[in-house]
Protein backbone atom coordinates (compact mmCIF):
# COMPACT_ATOMS: atom_id res chain seq x y z
CA UNK A 1 0.00 0.00 0.00
CA UNK A 2 2.84 2.24 1.09
CA UNK A 3 4.02 1.84 -2.35
CA UNK A 4 0.70 3.09 -3.98
CA UNK A 5 0.75 6.28 -1.68
CA UNK A 6 4.31 6.79 -2.60
CA UNK A 7 3.36 6.82 -6.46
CA UNK A 8 0.33 8.45 -5.55
CA UNK A 9 2.92 11.59 -4.04
CA UNK A 10 5.06 11.60 -6.97
CA UNK A 11 1.84 12.18 -9.15
CA UNK A 12 0.02 14.45 -7.02
CA UNK A 13 3.55 16.86 -7.13
CA UNK A 14 3.49 16.65 -10.60
CA UNK A 15 -0.43 17.41 -11.11
CA UNK A 16 -0.05 19.99 -8.75
CA UNK A 17 3.36 22.27 -10.37
CA UNK A 18 1.80 21.35 -13.36
CA UNK A 19 -1.72 23.05 -12.70
CA UNK A 20 -0.42 26.21 -10.88
CA UNK A 21 2.24 26.66 -13.25
CA UNK A 22 5.55 26.63 -12.14
CA UNK A 23 7.35 25.35 -15.25
CA UNK A 24 6.45 28.39 -16.98
CA UNK A 25 7.35 30.47 -14.03
CA UNK A 26 10.91 29.16 -14.40
CA UNK A 27 11.17 29.23 -17.79
CA UNK A 28 10.35 32.92 -17.14
CA UNK A 29 13.07 32.98 -14.62
CA UNK A 30 15.40 32.37 -17.19
CA UNK A 31 14.28 34.59 -19.25
CA UNK A 32 14.65 37.52 -17.17
CA UNK A 33 18.00 36.43 -15.95
CA UNK A 34 19.12 36.41 -19.83
CA UNK A 35 17.38 39.73 -19.98
CA UNK A 36 19.48 41.03 -17.16
CA UNK A 37 22.73 39.50 -18.43
CA UNK A 38 21.92 41.33 -22.35
CA UNK A 39 20.99 44.77 -20.22
CA UNK A 40 24.47 44.31 -18.31
CA UNK A 41 26.44 44.13 -21.78
CA UNK A 42 24.32 47.12 -23.51
CA UNK A 43 26.63 50.11 -23.76
CA UNK A 44 24.02 52.25 -25.17
CA UNK A 45 22.72 52.27 -22.04
CA UNK A 46 23.66 54.87 -19.12
CA UNK A 47 24.23 53.43 -15.60
CA UNK A 48 20.96 54.86 -14.85
CA UNK A 49 18.99 53.36 -17.57
CA UNK A 50 20.58 50.16 -16.67
CA UNK A 51 19.72 50.24 -12.87
CA UNK A 52 16.31 51.04 -13.20
CA UNK A 53 16.27 47.51 -15.76
CA UNK A 54 17.26 45.86 -13.53
CA UNK A 55 15.45 46.93 -10.38
CA UNK A 56 12.38 46.05 -12.64
CA UNK A 57 13.60 42.56 -14.00
CA UNK A 58 14.38 42.10 -9.79
CA UNK A 59 11.28 43.03 -8.46
CA UNK A 60 9.71 41.15 -11.34
CA UNK A 61 12.46 37.79 -10.22
CA UNK A 62 11.55 38.60 -6.69
CA UNK A 63 7.45 37.57 -7.14
CA UNK A 64 8.33 34.69 -9.03
CA UNK A 65 10.63 33.44 -6.58
CA UNK A 66 7.61 33.80 -4.10
CA UNK A 67 5.06 31.76 -6.61
CA UNK A 68 7.69 29.04 -7.08
CA UNK A 69 8.34 28.68 -3.79
CA UNK A 70 4.92 28.73 -2.61
CA UNK A 71 3.61 26.72 -5.20
CA UNK A 72 6.07 24.03 -4.32
CA UNK A 73 5.27 23.72 -0.95
CA UNK A 74 1.69 23.60 -2.01
CA UNK A 75 2.57 20.67 -4.34
CA UNK A 76 4.75 18.70 -1.62
CA UNK A 77 2.13 20.03 0.96
CA UNK A 78 -1.14 18.63 -0.24
CA UNK A 79 0.11 15.54 -1.47
CA UNK A 80 2.24 14.19 1.69
CA UNK A 81 -1.27 16.13 3.76
CA UNK A 82 -3.31 13.04 2.27
CA UNK A 83 -0.75 10.75 2.93
CA UNK A 84 -0.81 11.82 6.85
CA UNK A 85 -4.85 11.76 6.92
CA UNK A 86 -4.93 8.38 5.23
CA UNK A 87 -1.94 7.48 7.76
CA UNK A 88 -3.78 8.38 10.16
CA UNK A 89 -7.10 6.55 9.16
CA UNK A 90 -5.22 2.96 9.49
CA UNK A 91 -4.27 2.91 5.65
CA UNK A 92 -0.68 2.70 5.36
CA UNK A 93 2.07 4.34 7.09
CA UNK A 94 3.19 7.97 6.26
CA UNK A 95 7.21 6.84 7.59
CA UNK A 96 7.08 4.05 5.50
CA UNK A 97 5.44 6.08 2.44
CA UNK A 98 8.19 8.56 3.27
CA UNK A 99 10.88 5.72 3.18
CA UNK A 100 9.51 4.35 0.06
CA UNK A 101 10.22 7.93 -1.60
CA UNK A 102 13.45 7.48 -0.78
CA UNK A 103 14.22 4.00 -1.93
CA UNK A 104 16.73 4.20 -5.16
CA UNK A 105 14.55 1.80 -6.57
CA UNK A 106 11.40 3.76 -6.39
CA UNK A 107 13.31 6.76 -7.47
CA UNK A 108 14.90 5.17 -10.33
CA UNK A 109 11.57 3.72 -11.61
CA UNK A 110 10.02 7.26 -11.14
CA UNK A 111 12.27 9.70 -13.05
CA UNK A 112 12.14 6.75 -16.11
CA UNK A 113 8.23 7.02 -16.07
CA UNK A 114 8.30 11.03 -15.59
CA UNK A 115 10.90 11.01 -18.32
CA UNK A 116 8.88 8.85 -20.65
CA UNK A 117 5.46 10.95 -19.82
CA UNK A 118 7.63 14.49 -20.51
CA UNK A 119 8.38 12.78 -23.97
CA UNK A 120 4.97 11.69 -24.83
CA UNK A 121 3.09 14.26 -23.31
CA UNK A 122 3.56 16.75 -26.43
CA UNK A 123 2.37 13.82 -28.61
CA UNK A 124 -0.81 12.92 -26.24
CA UNK A 125 -1.52 16.68 -26.45
CA UNK A 126 -1.22 17.19 -30.34
CA UNK A 127 -3.37 14.05 -30.71
CA UNK A 128 -6.61 15.39 -28.68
Amino acid sequence: MNIVLAAGVVVGFAAILERLGLPTCAREVGEHSTTCLEVLRDDSLSDAAKETALQDRARQLFGLFGRLTGGSVLALGLPLGGVWLLGSAGVGSFGETLATLQRVDFLIVTTAVGLLAYVLAPYARASS
